[in-house]
Order: structure tokens, then sequence, then C-alpha cells
């Protein structure tokens, strides 16, 4: 555990480094909140409101998920990727620690430092924003909400393991990269808040483990369900979070048991 939670620190730190490309990021997120927000205000205004979420929690939603939007596991490691096409793998084969633990603690540093930094400057400018801009979280939620983000990062973190063990099949990680973020982002929220959709497709896709990660502590955070619901919500988490981590620990084995590398 010191040794995962020293690869950790380390994997955090180099993340913190690119200060100034986050604050660009925020930037653009700010800018992307805004569009969304007016896109939505206009679609209630014009009577085309639907689903579980009121206008108020709608906005609050783009908020958060503009402030939460690294966190979705974009890629796996692309250093890893990178190794895997040049035989450098050997020296992360050879080291004497568990490579699932190794590379889940990188993949969660890499999913921690966006959500450090980018969060709390887009809670800050969307609490201070007037009228219906302004971002409304449900006090009583947020202990709730604040645990769910918590387990949303662990999740995304194991996705982001699992998606690196798939280099060990692929001779590019590229198509697994570009083709499943973008169709889980869809699937989490991202794109749409799900709480828009037909009720039958959304309660669906919340089964899902791509809503453990943005969509449920979003939900909490701005109000959407009671605290029974919440403590539903978070158990589901836990699941996905327990399947996904096993799921990564089988596809990471087994891909270096069948590894080898060639030269030297």
């Amino acid at each position: 555990m010191r040794a995962f939670l020293a690869l950790a620190r380390t994997a955090l730190r180099q993340q913190m480094q690119y200060r100034s490309a986050a604050l660009a990021g925020v930037a653009t997120q700010l800018a992307f909140g805004f569009l969304y927000a007016s896109v939505y205000q206009a679609f209630y205004a014009g009577g085309s409101g639907q689903g579980d979420l009121t206008l108020a929690q709608t906005v609050g939603y783009v908020w958060l998920s503009q402030g939460t939007y690294r966190m979705m596991p974009w890629s796996g490691l692309r250093d890893i990727d990178a190794m895997m096409r040049d035989g450098r793998i050997a020296f992360e084969l050879v080291r004497p620690r568990d490579l699932f633990s190794m590379w889940y603690g990188r993949a969660m540093s890499l999913r921690t430092a966006p959500l450090l930094i980018n969060l709390p400057l887009v809670l800050l400018a969307a609490l201070l924003l007037p009228g219906d801009f302004r971002l409304r979280l449900a006090l009583p939620m947020l202990p709730l909400g604040a645990l769910s983000l918590l387990l949303g990062m662990l999740v995304s973190a194991a996705m982001t393991t699992i998606l690196t063990g798939t280099y060990f099949w692929t001779v590019s990680g590229q198509g697994i990269n570009r083709f499943l973020p973008m169709i889980g982002s869809f699937l989490a929220g991202n794109i749409l808040p799900l709480g828009l959709l037909p009720a039958g497709l959304r309660e669906a896709l919340r089964l899902l483990p791509f809503a453990s990660m943005l969509d449920a502590p979003l939900r909490i955070l701005i109000g959407a369900v009671d605290v029974g619901a919440a403590l539903q919500v978070v158990g589901l988490q836990l699941f996905w979070l327990v399947v996904l981590a096993a799921l990564g620990r089988a596809v990471v084995g087994a891909g270096a048991r069948k590894c080898m590398v060639q030269g030297g």
C-alpha cells in the first residue's frame, strides 16, 4: 500500500505541473457551460422540458459536468501505449510490484489532478453567476455527493486501467482510445444529461458503469434524488467499482502472461 500511495502521489505531482494548460481548459469549459445553459433555458422556455430534472437542476448538471469533464476515462495510459510499441514494456513487467496496482494508481492520479484544478474554479465562477445561470447545489446532500464523486473517480480509474490492459492485444491503442471514450461520454451524461432522455432509456443507462462515473454524483449534488435514492446510487457505484477492478486485474494479468518482448 505504501508503494501504491507513493506512486499515486508521484503521478499526481507530474499531472499538476501543467497548470497553465489546465487554466486554459477551465476558460473553455466556462464558455461551453454558458452555451449549454443558454440552450437548455431556451429548451425549457419553449415548453420542451421533460424528464426528471428541473431547469435549475439541468443548469447545475451542466456546470458540474464541465468541472468534472476530464474525470472521464478518455484514454488509457498513453505512455504504456508507447511502451508496448517500442519494447519498453519489459521494464514495467519486471518491476517487483503488482502491475495492476501500479497502473491503477497512475490512472487514479490522472483522473484526480484535473479535478483538483478544474472543479473548484468552475464551481466558484458558476456560484457567482446571476439568475438562471447560477449553480445551485443541494447543501444537505453535499457529503453523499462528495462520496459519490470520489467513487465516480475510482470507477473511472478502473475503466482507464482496463483500457490500458487492452494494449497487450492491439497494435496501437488509438482505436479504442477514440471509440470507447466518446460512446462512454454519452452514456455517462457528459454530452446530454441522462435525466432529459425518455424514462425507460435513462433508467437503463443509469444501470451501466458509465453513469456511475458522472451522472450518479451529479444527480446527488444538484438534489435530483432524495437520501434513500442517493444511497442506492452509491451502492451501485460500489458494485461497479468492485466489478471493474476485478475485470481490470484479470485483463492486465492475462496480458502480462502472454506478452513477449523481442530484441535487446
